[in-house]
């Protein structure tokens, strides 16, 4: 029996090197926790030897409602308030930041772009289906630039995190090896059907938004997705690149950096013909 090797994405030296520009969208459930595990992992990075650590910027148009207070990272004195402002100006002034916050839609900030739109990594906490297709169509623009894709999604129980490469920000990296790590549009294709129902609607009470989703199924997928970009700038490299996570099982499951896993999902790269064919014949293999 053949030992299988292991694949491992290795991340640009750059960024090892450099800030680290990061933008996060959408400042609720996921976005708020996420924001305050980027501010440890900016701590942690720089203690680690990281010259620089990160730069935030978050964007949220909406702002703080009765719902949010206990479920979210907010209180009751925080309602009416913009998200995106009330969490980083939080952070700055508890870890001494110098981070941004801007509350409007991330597409109304890219459309105001003149020449290119993108950052070193993206990363979407957003709440509906729509959201998440307009951030699919900025990143894969012809001149958007981003190097890597972080998205967290949820329902009642269940949670995905995908960290991904939009084609365009891997064209930056032109000497790297291994394959381009696919986005969480690629492995999970029905997020972009966009005449399917929104699985997420506002609710306007904290009993409403929590027969709609689990109590701690944000803070689930946000520790997932924290600790895969600790082990990216920490190590260097990773050996998964996502998660799915069933809260009523209890059970958890990776997404390796693998071919033959992204075709479990579905997902050949562009001109991968023979790998299809391997690789459909080891799942159909597996499967009996």
């Amino acid at each position: 029996m053949e030992l299988e090797t292991l694949v491992e994405h290795l991340i640009h030296p750059k960024l090892l090197e450099r800030r680290v520009a990061v933008h996060l969208v959408g400042v609720g459930g996921n976005g708020a926790q996420m924001a305050a595990c980027l501010a440890r992992l900016d701590i942690a990075m720089r203690a680690l030897g990281h010259p620089y650590g990160l730069h935030v910027t978050a964007f949220d148009a909406d702002r703080v409602s009765e719902a949010n207070v206990g479920r979210q990272l907010y209180s009751a004195a925080d309602i009416g308030r913009h998200k995106a402002l009330v969490t980083i100006h939080r952070l700055n002034q508890f870890y001494g930041l110098d981070w941004d916050a801007h509350p409007m839609r991330y597409e109304e900030h890219v459309n105001g772009q003149r020449y290119w739109a993108g950052t070193d990594l993206l990363i979407s906490c957003v709440d509906s289906r729509s959201a998440r297709v307009a951030l699919h169509r900025i990143a894969w623009r012809d001149t958007s630039r981003y190097r890597y894709w972080l998205d967290l999604g949820n329902t009642e129980a269940m949670a995905q995190v995908v960290l991904g490469q939009p084609e365009g920000g891997r064209a930056l990296d032109p000497r790297a090896t291994g394959p381009r790590l696919p986005c969480v549009t690629e492995l999970f294709p029905e997020l972009l059907d966009d005449t399917a129902p929104e699985d997420n609607q506002p609710s306007c009470s904290v009993r409403m938004s929590l027969a709609s989703q689990g109590l701690f199924v944000n803070d689930v997928a946000v520790r997932f997705a924290a600790q895969l970009l600790y082990e990216l700038f920490s190590r260097g490299r990773l050996a998964q690149h996502g998660v799915v996570v069933n809260l009523d099982s209890k059970r958890a499951g990776p997404i390796e950096v693998d071919p033959r896993t992204w075709a479990r999902f579905g997902f050949f790269h562009a001109g991968s013909e023979s790998n299809q064919s391997e690789s459909r014949t080891l799942t159909e293999a597996e499967a009996e």
